[in-house]
């Protein structure tokens, strides 16, 4: 359970709390004064799964956001003092919800033309001279999950949280290992393209306990047809390097890039440029925390179904000694061209 310290003035949390332990958790707007229009963005943790969810401010219903958790949605609200209360009917007939009282802050009179895009906003895909690029996937919904290795237990999608995030909020995920060397998957599928064969990883990431892990994957993956190309990269903290994945092998190809485990508290940074080329899967080059290195390795695809899906997954693994860990992935962006 999340303990949120006394809030300020101005600034109050009340949740309501149901049979079985049902919760909504408020993680946007944050504390303190905001501006409209408000990002409001809500966990949800029950024994039921969710019916439906709205949006109230004063007690008024202005947003429904369906059946689909985490709720993510941006409303605007007129300045002064408003309370913001978040309400979600489960399958089983319960009643949950979380109120939040926010100050809205009257508009600023621009004199001349500007153009900012610094901060958390929803999840969104843009599209500029054929690439198109998919910002904020760790707050999609849609994120799935599987045990990749072993019996752990997986949090069900990442979880939406405001400390520590890099922009305001952040997507957390666990894995509770059972035994040796479990790990966790999770995917999510972002679209699909029949010309797309240039992509670009983007994503930081940060470990609660940078000592437990065996090790942390990111992948992408693209149908060409019936050929599927696998972009896998793990930081393999046990080798101290990074390793790309051989599908057809099944196996982990080691380079000569260092990948050390962080220090408590620090964020990496990962980029990794990849592309379909005479029928390979090449990996271009890793840029780590700011230094790029040139792989240009290879590796054929897996022979699937026909499909010209594209998406990407984040795997966090365990090690001999079974150790629970969260890792925290903010700003994960990805580029297809």
């Amino acid at each position: 359970m999340r303990i949120f310290p006394c809030p300020a003035a101005g600034l109050v949390l009340l949740a309501s709390t149901f049979s079985f332990a049902q919760t909504v958790t408020i993680v946007s707007p944050i504390e303190g004064a905001t501006t409209s229009p408000v990002r409001v963005v809500a966990n949800f943790s029950n024994t039921s799964p969710i019916a439906a969810t709205m949006v109230l401010v004063d007690g008024a219903e202005v947003s429904q956001g369906g059946a689909v958790t985490p709720l993510d949605v941006t409303i605007p609200i007129s300045p002064g003092s408003h309370q913001i209360t978040v309400k979600a009917v489960g399958e089983d007939g319960t009643d949950i919800s979380a109120s939040r009282a926010v100050d809205i802050a009257a508009p600023t009179v621009v004199m001349a033309a500007t153009t900012s895009s610094t901060t958390s906003t929803s999840t969104t895909s843009t599209t500029t001279s054929g690439t198109i690029t998919y910002s904020k996937i760790e707050e999609k919904s849609g994120w799935y999950t599987y045990p990749d290795q072993g019996n752990p237990v997986c949090s069900s999608k990442p979880a939406m949280v405001n400390t520590p995030s890099l922009d305001g909020i952040s997507g957390e995920f666990y894995l509770g290992p059972k035994g040796q060397f479990n790990n966790c998957l999770w995917p999510i599928l972002l679209g699909k393209s029949t010309t797309a064969t240039h992509f670009q990883l983007d994503v930081h990431y940060r470990l609660s306990n940078p000592a437990y892990p065996q090790g942390v994957e990111f992948s992408s993956n693209k149908h060409i047809g019936t050929k599927w190309y696998k972009f896998s990269i793990q930081c393999s903290y046990n080798k101290g390097v990074f390793s790309m994945y051989d599908p057809v092998q099944g196996k982990w190809v080691a380079t000569s890039i260092a990948c050390k485990r962080p220090t408590a508290g620090k964020w990496d940074h990962l980029i990794v440029n990849t592309q379909v080329a005479n029928g390979k899967a090449v990996f271009q080059s890793i840029v780590f925390n700011g230094v790029t290195h040139t792989v240009n390795k290879s590796f054929s695809p897996l022979t699937k179904s026909s499909s010209y899906n594209f998406g990407v997954h984040f795997q966090m693994d365990g090690n001999r000694s079974g150790n629970a860990y969260h890792t925290w992935v903010d700003k994960l962006t990805y580029k297809i061209w």
